[in-house]
């Protein structure tokens, strides 16, 4: 995509307006595209296509360099397409579509573009452009292009923002695990979890999602001869994250000998194991989704040990992303996690929104602009 796509434009009046944005859209309708099922390869894919059509005709001029601001840092919430100001999102097949908006709350009238003429662009100011794909015959069919406030209006307000903290885990420090003898990045609890722990393995008699109990919570290094040894060479099925990260749980649950069907419900909460205040990543890309807790902050998690963030124990297990094979294990309490590893120090955090599919199949074969509904 043209990188002059990023700049925004000299002027909010000089946005092409949406309803021309549906007419140029149009001609991709019945267009082939081909769904690979990897999430960020067919978004930059659609952003491409909508991009070089849009290309074809005449763009808002775009600001010079020092004529605008980005008031927002590292560009959050800022669309793709910044010329035109629009982000786009693939729709395919299901009872509804979730769509999910990263790092802006979608009609807040909150600054992200400051011009020097005096103009704002703001959250409620981007537009949305929604594309159904037809997965059994891999082409476009239909183009909706929609503003914040039409969404809420017609399904209900976006849902509160999930916030998400992420940590950073580097090619070099990932390979210099891989390359050590256990393949295990080791550290022993926190001082204050050190008063709480047993040093041998006693099968536990309560449930994973139950309070930690007084010396009943294994130490690190037996969990790490009784699970993260055991772990390293195996394999996680293929699928979402998510489901990965519940395999991954299974595998360590059963290791620790709690007693746990397959179809059993998981916790889903944090920390994962709630009685050993161990909570159990996937790591098959530089970073580590770790949800709305971060060791970087401490807050209290258990309020009868005075358990906080810091005291958590991780273990983040690290696979190929190609054969899906666990190589290496990273354990520790969070205060050491920032040690060699990196937080990512701006939240991510994102607004959702369910549409019934029932909306886009109305419109098949066209591209509309706030369609009545």
């Amino acid at each position: 995509m043209n990188s002059l796509f990023k700049i925004p434009p000299t002027s909010i009046d000089k946005l092409t307006t949406p309803v021309l944005l549906a007419d140029r859209l149009s001609e991709l309708v019945r267009e082939k595209f081909f769904i690979t099922g990897k999430t960020r390869t067919d978004g930059s894919n659609l952003r491409k296509l909508v991009a070089s059509t849009l290309e074809k005709y005449t763009l808002p001029e775009p600001a010079q360099e020092g004529k605008y601001e980005i008031v927002v840092p590292k560009r959050k919430g800022i669309p793709k397409i910044t010329r035109e100001f629009v982000d786009t999102y693939i729709v395919t097949s299901g009872n509804s579509y979730n769509l999910q908006v990263w790092n802006r709350i979608p009609t807040s009238n909150t600054l992200l573009i400051k011009l020097e003429n005096g103009d704002s662009f703001k959250c409620n100011t981007v537009r949305f452009i929604l594309v159904r794909i037809n997965v059994k015959i891999n082409c476009i069919d239909s183009i909706l292009v929609l503003t914040p406030n039409y969404i809420e209006e017609n399904f209900g307000k976006f849902g509160k923002p999930t916030i998400k903290h992420q940590l950073l885990i580097s090619s070099t420090e990932r390979n210099k695990i891989l390359k050590s003898d256990e393949k295990i990045y080791f550290a022993e609890d926190t001082v204050k979890m050190s008063y709480l722990i047993r040093n041998d393995y006693v099968k536990p008699k309560e449930s994973m999602i139950s309070e930690p109990v007084n010396k009943s919570i294994f130490t690190l290094t037996v969990i790490k001869d009784l699970v993260a040894k055991k772990l390293i060479g195996t394999k996680l099925e293929s699928g979402a994250t998510k489901n990965r990260g519940q395999a991954l749980e299974r595998k360590v649950l059963s290791l620790l000998g709690y007693d746990i069907k397959n179809n059993s419900v998981l916790f889903g909460a944090f920390p994962d194991i709630k009685n050993q205040m161990l909570e159990v990543k996937v790591q098959d890309s530089p970073t580590v989704d770790l949800g709305k807790y971060s060791p970087e902050f401490e807050i209290v998690i258990n309020k009868e040990f005075q358990i906080t963030t810091k005291d958590i124990r991780y273990l983040i297990a690290l696979t190929n992303p190609s054969t899906e094979i666990i190589e290496g294990i990273i354990l520790t309490p969070g205060e050491k996690l920032g040690d060699i590893f990196s937080f990512v120090s701006d939240q991510s955090y994102k607004c959702q929104r369910s549409i019934p599919m029932s909306f886009f199949e109305k419109f098949s074969g066209q591209s509309v602009f706030n369609p009545e509904y």
